[in-house]
C-alpha cells in the first residue's frame, strides 16, 4: 500500500516522553511571492544563465549569489519556486547565519519534530539500502505534512558531497495532478488524506534519537490550491499518508498503491540534481515531492543544512486552475492573469 513501516513498539518507544506539545494552527505572514514582479526581471537579469532543467520542474540560475540578493530578488525567488517547484544554484558563498537570515525573509522558521538544532536540520548521507524493512528514507515525501501549518519555502545547502551518489529527485505535484484524467481529478478533489508521524516517531527513537514532539495525525485535502499561483496540485505524501478518509479499507489499499505507482513513474515531470559543495536547492514544499537517492557512497561525505518556514494550512479552492487550464487561459488572454505565470519563465 505504501512504504509506511515502523521498527516496533520497543520499551524505548513506550518509555519515551517528548518534552514539547504539538503545534497549533496559526495564520502565517503573507507569502512573499505576492510582492514579486510577475516577470521576475530583477532576479533573472542578475543571472549569467537561466536553465530550465526540464519542461515542468527545475530551474538553475547561474552567476547569482544568494548572499547578495536584494529584497526584490528574494521575493522573485519565492515566485519562481512556486511556479517551477525548485530552483538550483551552484558555487554559493552563503554561510549558515546568512541562510537563517534569508529564511526569515520568507516567514516564521519551521522546526521538524525530530530537529535537534532549532535553526536547521542537518542532512547526512545514507549508506543503507532503501529497500530494507523500516527504511523509508528513500521514499518520496513533502517534509512533515503531518503538521497543521505544513512547510512552504525550503532551502538545502550542501557543505560536503561525494564524487558520485547522494543525488536528490524532485517531482512536480502540480503536473502530477494536471496529467490525471478529468474523472480522477474530480474524485481526488473531494478527498482528504490522513497524514501521520507515528512511524517516523517510532523509528527515530529506535535509532537512539529523541524527538521533541509526540506523534500526531492530521487531515489535509488530497488536492490543494496554491495561494499565489492559484494552481491545483496533488498533495500526496507516501511517507506520511496512512489513509484516505472517504474510502473504505480495500479501496484505500488500491488507491494508495495507485498514487505511489503514479508518483514513481512520473519521469517526465521529475528533475534529478547532482550536488556539489556549495550547491543550494530552494523549493516550494507545497507543490513538489522529493527523495534522496541512498547507497553506493560514503555517507560521511554528504552533509547539508536545511531550513524552512511554516506555510498556511493546506486548503482546496474549487476556483483554482490546473496547469493546462491556466496555460490555455494565458494563451487566449495574454494580459488577463495578474498573478503568476503558469510553469514559470
Amino acid at each position: 500500500m505504501s512504504n509506511l513501516y515502523h521498527t516496533g513498539l520497543t520499551p524505548q518507544v513506550l518509555d519515551f516522553k517528548p518534552p514539547d506539545s504539538s503545534t497549533k494552527e496559526f495564520v502565517p505572514p503573507p507569502d512573499r511571492a505576492f510582492s514579486a514582479d510577475r516577470n521576475k526581471i530583477s532576479l533573472l537579469s542578475a543571472a549569467s544563465k537561466v536553465t530550465q532543467l526540464t519542461p515542468y520542474i527545475g530551474t538553475e540560475l547561474s552567476g547569482v549569489q544568494l548572499s547578495r540578493l536584494t529584497e526584490k530578488q528574494k521575493d522573485e525567488l519565492a515566485l519562481l519556486a512556486a511556479e517551477r517547484g525548485v530552483v538550483f544554484f551552484r558555487d554559493q558563498d552563503i554561510a549558515i547565519d546568512e541562510q537563517y537570515e534569508l529564511t526569515r525573509h520568507y516567514g516564521l522558521q519551521d522546526r521538524d519534530a525530530n530537529q535537534q538544532d532549532p535553526r536547521h536540520v542537518t542532512i547526512l548521507g545514507r549508506e543503507t539500502d532503501g529497500r530494507d524493512w523500516g527504511n523509508y528514507g528513500a521514499e518520496f515525501h513533502n517534509d512533515h505534512t503531518y503538521e497543521i501549518n505544513t512547510p512552504s519555502y525550503t532551502m538545502l545547502r550542501m557543505i560536503r558531497t561525494p564524487e558520485s551518489g547522494g543525488d536528490t529527485i524532485w517531482t512536480s505535484q502540480t503536473a502530477l495532478f494536471d496529467k490525471l484524467s478529468t474523472p480522477l481529478q474530480k474524485l481526488f478533489e473531494s478527498m482528504h488524506a490522513v497524514h501521520s508521524s507515528e512511524q517516523n516517531y517510532i523509528n527515530y527513537i529506535n535509532m537512539g534519537n529523541k524527538p521533541f514532539r509526540a506523534p500526531v495525525r492530521r487531515e489535509h485535502p488530497l488536492v490543494r490550491t496554491h495561494p499565489v499561483t492559484k494552481q491545483k496540485s496533488l498533495f500526496y505524501n507516501p511517507q506520511f499518508i496512512i489513509q484516505i478518509k472517504e474510502l473504505n479499507g480495500l479501496e484505500n489499499v488500491h488507491m494508495l498503491n495507485f498514487l505511489r505507482d503514479y508518483m514513481h513513474s512520473a519521469d517526465d515531470i521529475t528533475v534529478r540534481w547532482k550536488w556539489e559543495p556549495g550547491s543550494v536547492a530552494f523549493w516550494d514544499n507545497r507543490v513538489v515531492a522529493h527523495r534522496a537517492v541512498p547507497g553506493g557512497y560514503n555517507a560521511s561525505e554528504r552533509e547539508g543544512k536545511r531550513t524552512a518556514i511554516f506555510g498556511e494550512r493546506p486548503c482546496y479552492d474549487p476556483a483554482g486552475k490546473t496547469l493546462s487550464e491556466q496555460k490555455a487561459e494565458l494563451n487566449d488572454h495574454p494580459t488577463k492573469l495578474n498573478g503568476a505565470a503558469p510553469n514559470g519563465l
